[in-house]
């Protein structure tokens, strides 16, 4: 029973691209230099206000996983490298089941 304790943390981040494509760019990034282990993928259509206007756009939503060390350093490169002017960056701390956190925290 001990492998399905929910009390491990790490750490999720929400972010969207434009299309698959800088999606793909970012994610590629992000696993090569071993800043996570994971990340999916999922067409999203978002409506927001942006320079005065309220706008429509479809785009591809990020949900990557990390562990609580990189979160500064997996912020920092999707400021870097986002193809968006302001990237939607948010994150929190979630808990995962043992297996699934010392996987997380392998990488």
């Amino acid at each position: 029973m001990d492998e399905y304790e929910f009390n491990q943390e790490i750490y999720l981040i929400i972010t969207t691209e434009v299309d698959k494509k800088n999606a793909y760019k970012l994610a590629n990034l992000l696993l090569r230099d071993k800043l996570i282990p994971c990340v999916t993928f999922k067409n999203i259509e978002s409506y927001f206000w942006w320079k005065g206007d309220i706008n429509q756009s479809k785009e591809v939503q990020l949900m990557i996983k990390c562990k609580k060390e990189n979160i500064n350093n997996v912020c920092n490169k999707i400021s870097e490298c986002h193809s968006y002017e302001i990237p939607e960056i948010i994150y929190f701390p979630v808990s995962a089941n043992k297996n699934y956190h010392q996987w997380v925290n392998s990488i």
